[in-house]
């Protein structure tokens, strides 16, 4: 695998976007938080795995040998990316799979309980396997109380909370507001109290710092094919060694476990034993391709960039009547995510006109019923774009 080089001195993000981003051209794509374009580089080292693969054989020694190394420097890139040890990296489809391995994998008891943030304003990836563990397993879900409309939460109410409980559950970034949640300090609380602590880092690897040490969880789950920029169908879990000694593995097959003489099931170590089946070695070079891609621009980078990008598009936004914005003001609680709520028209269908307009945002739930327009710039969209954007939005609501 080629190396990193991490950080460049400088960024042509005109160059970057011509090269590399073709969407560019005739659409303003704003719709990072749910999907992001997969740039041609990556596109084109999925491409020469499959080629390789087609002209050594498939299932060769050496196309084996290929596969292995290409999984080790994919692991050593996401290593890198959130701080962890190569073999706590297990390969997923998605962040669902990855939550549901924890709430699958975890011995549940009859009355054990599971703090949650938000309720139905917590994105149904990170809601319904516990609810369904409380529906199944008799586990409480104890909800931390939203104290505000972005979604934060009172601390003193999860001291209380977490007293007794087995798990604590929690988005980095919440996917209709943009709000950073203070899982740092979460994270502390879990470690006073021995409550294992999960994280949905769905809508900030790849777009602010992620440092799993720091933040002290047990789990993490998060997709390559957001902020990543990677393709479809693969995604991250991240376990910690002490955690994968307790974690059931929901699978299992020859790549995790052994069978002895006896009929003795031992499982392989990490991240075997969690990784049975696993398949998209094509997505595996995507991702690899695209984190060397991300890394190489830079984290702190990339979230300047993002943020320059949002706080036009959300000053604009916020000037136009009858608009009512999401987020926290201050900028260093907040990711890129630009969300508002017309007052006087629906934001499904102001999400289908800016579209006819050749620019793509999403609609998403914000609780009661109610959705809202959410922007989710990256850094290849430009200032100029967020200008347009607003533009369209006061335009459409007139």
């Amino acid at each position: 695998m080629p190396e990193v080089e991490y950080n460049v001195n400088e960024i042509d993000y005109g160059q970057l976007r011509d090269d590399d981003y073709p969407i560019t051209k005739k659409t303003i794509y704003m719709n990072n938080g749910a999907i992001a374009p997969t740039p041609l580089s990556t596109i084109k080292a999925m491409t020469d795995f499959m080629l390789t693969c087609a002209e050594g054989g498939p299932d060769s020694p050496s196309t084996f040998d290929y596969i292995m190394s290409l999984l080790d420097e994919l692991r050593t890139r996401i290593a890198h990316l959130i701080n962890c040890d190569h073999d706590e990296v297990v390969l997923v489809q998605s962040t669902t799979e990855g939550l549901n391995i924890v709430g699958n994998g975890l011995d549940w008891k009859n009355g054990d309980a599971i703090v949650v943030r938000g309720g139905r304003h917590e994105h149904y990836a990170n809601y319904l396997p516990w609810v369904v563990l409380s529906q199944k397993k008799g586990v409480q879900l104890r909800e931390l109380s939203m104290t505000d409309e972005n979604g934060y939460f009172d601390l003193g109410q999860l001291e209380k909370l977490v007293k007794g409980s087995q798990l604590i559950t929690l988005s980095h970034v919440l996917y209709n507001t943009g709000a950073i949640m203070p899982v740092e300090e979460v994270g502390r609380i879990a470690h006073e109290n021995g409550v294992m602590f999960c994280v949905d880092a769905a809508q900030s690897a790849g777009t602010i710092s992620v440092d799993v040490k720091k933040i002290g969880c047990h789990f993490m789950a998060f997709p390559g094919f957001k902020w990543l920029c990677g393709p479809i169908g693969i995604g991250v879990f991240y376990c910690s060694k002490k955690a994968s000694e307790i974690l059931d593995p929901p699978e299992i097959g020859g790549e995790s476990a052994t069978l002895s003489e006896q009929n003795i099931i031992a499982y392989l170590d990490m991240p075997a034993r969690l990784q049975a089946g696993f398949r998209n070695f094509p997505g595996a070079a995507g991702l690899e391709a695209s984190l060397r891609y991300i890394l190489r621009i830079g984290l702190e980078r990339i979230r300047k960039k993002n943020m320059n990008v949002a706080s036009i598009l959300r000053e604009e936004i916020a000037k136009i009547p009858a608009v009512k914005m999401y987020g926290p003001d201050d900028e260093s609680k907040r990711s890129s995510i630009v969300t508002f709520m017309p007052q006087k028209a629906d934001s499904s269908t102001l999400v289908r006109q800016l579209e006819q307009n050749h620019t793509i945002l999403a609609a998403r739930d914000i609780g009661g019923g109610k959705k809202v327009v959410r922007a989710a710039p990256h850094f290849f969209n430009s200032e100029e774009e967020a200008s347009i954007t607003a533009s369209y939005v006061k335009d459409l609501l007139q």
